[in-house]
């Protein structure tokens, strides 16, 4: 590939073989080809800027240019240097100038120096030389790759495959995209298409959403494609990729006939039990499917992790062929340690590891540990780089503390310091004031009023080197230490929480004392979409007054019933989300899955939704292009 390359480049300069072999600048151009074609490029290189020497511009940059894209390897990046900077960029013409472009874009991405191969290869320059365009965006596309820039990556190979003429290298450069489209999230997708302008990314963009999307049938899925293919009539994405959607979505499907259902219903773990309960009942009652729905079976598994797996034994000896539960961590690792399990099966809580059992094992439930992670990333993305953090003493606040440390110093984000209180106690000013270093402050007071002494006047003065603070509380410390943290001068101070803070029932009067906070929680609570309400309510009514103060478990047992017919689609494909109450679900390589939630900040004792619980995609073609500037001559271009 190397000679074949780099002889496309000399075809003009290098004579054949065969040609006379005097001792002049062409006998170098004839040696030049042979050290090619025999697999020498240094040696064909060296020949290439001696015969440069002699000749005029822009023949001397030429062949320069040659000798540099020749030695273009890691092994020989030097050399390429070496022979790139000697060009004057200043006599050469447009083609050219392209070209050594190119050839500097990839020494740099050879030196692992992206932003500068971007730099040097910026979007401006693509159109100065149709020649070399393919080329530029092919180098172009790599550097935004490596840069991990998804959305331009994916603009510039779309805005590549008109170029190519080999019908393999479009077909590649056709399933990159596809393949970048498919790692990004429903969501980037959406913000993309919003901000684009261009017919053939839009079909791309549109397609993929589409992909992307929970459709509980076949025909309301091809209802969906046949609609963009009227809208993009004019598009050139392969068959095989379109076709691909709706074979995915036949042979992914889960459709159980008998699903039992494990969980506490007696034990100290009742009142969660019967939440979960309640939210599969109601998720069953008005679940939109052809056919009749499954058979469902309650299993009550008490206390005893050993019952619960006796549990699970006897429902699939009695036909399930799918479970959901069970609850307790100790009988989820129970059913977790089996090598092989008969029936896929989704258990409502996580194992403390990730153990290598069977693949029918789905976990989920509601682990505080992803909400620590979110809030280290939401952080992190709004240019807080120095946390300090506030948790609990006990085994609940060390995996929050724990797993919001990692997180935000994986990022590049600075843990300052961390306290823990007593969550029994109400005064929390000792923790506080070491955390804002006030005692310090306060110590130093001391220590000049007893070198002068006599009373000196003093204002303690927290720290300042903090953006803000990450809190773990429930909803009574919360609404004591938000204030206190005031009353220790940090009113200033950005406050994150996970969703713990709120009990998940509005308490305006109560709930005033947390103005402010900016938290992550679940979209069960925070949607205003009659269809939220409706199951919300039925959900309620199925519950006593005790339980129904367990609202994120009602949401739990809605998402374990609706996310069944979409497990295996989830599994084959890492970004793909299912948008569930209980967040964006998603599932890891663990079999783990995973809640992307949302963001909300309180005020006025309530929590006002800081983006909407449900992207609503610009499904419609006259919806996407009335974000350019003259939508009605786009549609016409388009269509």
């Amino acid at each position: 590939m190397i000679v074949a390359c780099a002889l496309s480049g000399c075809a003009q300069l290098i004579p054949p073989l065969g040609a006379p072999a005097a001792d002049t600048e062409e006998s170098k151009l004839d040696q030049a080809g042979k050290y090619l074609r025999s697999g020498e490029p240094e040696q064909a290189a060296s020949l290439l800027a001696q015969a440069a020497k002699t000749k005029p511009s822009p023949q001397r940059e030429t062949l320069l240019l040659q000798a540099a894209e020749t030695v273009l390897q890691p092994e020989t990046r030097n050399l390429a240097r070496k022979y790139l900077s000697a060009i004057d960029e200043a006599v050469l013409p447009r083609n050219l100038f392209v070209r050594k472009r190119i050839a500097s874009a990839e020494l740099e991405l050879l030196n692992q120096r992206v932003q500068h191969a971007l730099d040097i290869l910026p979007a401006s320059i693509l159109d100065y030389s149709p020649e070399y365009k393919p080329k530029a965006l092919a180098v172009r596309a790599r550097a935004l790759r490596a840069a991990g820039d998804k959305e331009n990556m994916v603009k510039t190979l779309v805005m590549l495959n008109p170029w190519l003429t080999d019908a393999v290298r479009k077909q590649e450069n056709s399933h990159s995209v596809w393949e970048t489209l498919m790692s990004a999230d429903p969501g980037e997708i959406t913000v993309w298409a919003n901000r684009n302008h261009d017919c053939d990314m839009d079909a791309w963009l549109s397609l993929a959403y589409i992909q992307k999307q929970s459709h509980t049938d076949i025909f309301t899925l091809e209802d969906e494609i046949q609609q963009w293919r009227t809208q993009f009539p004019r598009h050139t994405i392969p068959a095989e990729i379109v076709d691909s959607i709706t074979q995915n979505w036949a042979t992914s499907q889960v459709a159980p006939d008998r699903i039992a259902l494990l969980l506490p219903m007696t034990g100290r773990y009742s009142a969660i039990a019967n939440a979960v309960y309640a939210g599969v009942i109601t998720a069953r009652e008005f679940e939109e499917a052809p056919g009749l729905p499954p058979q469902l079976v309650l299993y009550d598994t008490g206390d005893d992790a050993d019952i619960a797996f006796r549990q699970y034994q006897l429902a699939v000896r009695e036909g399930a062929d799918f479970v959901i539960g069970p609850l307790q961590k100790e009988a989820v690792r129970a059913i977790a340690e089996q090598k092989q399990l008969e029936v896929p099966t989704l258990s409502l809580n996580y194992t403390n590891d990730a153990l290598a059992g069977s693949q029918q094992l789905i976990q989920f439930g509601l682990l505080p540990e992803n909400e620590a992670q979110q809030v280290a990333e939401r952080a992190f993305h709004n240019n807080l780089r120095r946390a300090l953090v506030l948790t609990p003493e006990g085994e609940w606040g060390t995996r929050l503390l724990d797993t919001f440390t990692v997180r935000f110093t994986e990022l590049g984000g600075t843990v300052l310091q961390y306290e823990r209180y007593i969550a029994k106690n109400s005064d929390y000013s000792g923790p506080i004031k070491k955390l804002l270093q006030l005692d310090q402050s306060e110590q130093r007071h001391r220590d000049i009023e007893q070198t002068i002494g006599q009373d000196a006047e003093f204002e303690p003065r927290r720290r300042q080197d903090a953006d803000f603070v990450f809190l773990a509380a429930l909803p009574r410390q919360a609404r004591l230490l938000r204030p206190q943290l005031s009353y220790h001068y940090a009113s200033d101070l950005p406050v994150y929480a996970t969703s713990h803070i709120f009990s998940g029932n509005e308490n305006t009067s109560a709930d005033r004392d947390i103005n402010d906070i900016l938290y992550c929680d679940i979209p069960w609570l925070l949607s205003n979409s009659p269809e939220v309400e409706l199951l919300r309510d039925s959900s309620e009514l199925q519950l006593s007054s005790s339980e129904s103060r367990l609202p994120r478990f009602a949401a739990l047992g809605v998402d374990a019933y609706r996310v069944i017919p979409h497990l295996q689609r989830l599994t084959a494909h890492k970004y793909n989300q299912f948008e569930g109450m209980t967040g964006n679900l998603s599932i890891s390589g663990q079999n783990r899955i995973f809640r992307k939630l949302t963001w909300a900040q309180f005020r006025n004792g309530r929590p006002e939704v800081q983006e909407r619980p449900k992207l609503d995609f610009p499904r419609s073609f006259s919806t996407i292009v009335a974000y350019a500037e003259n939508p009605q001559a786009r549609q016409q271009a388009c269509q």
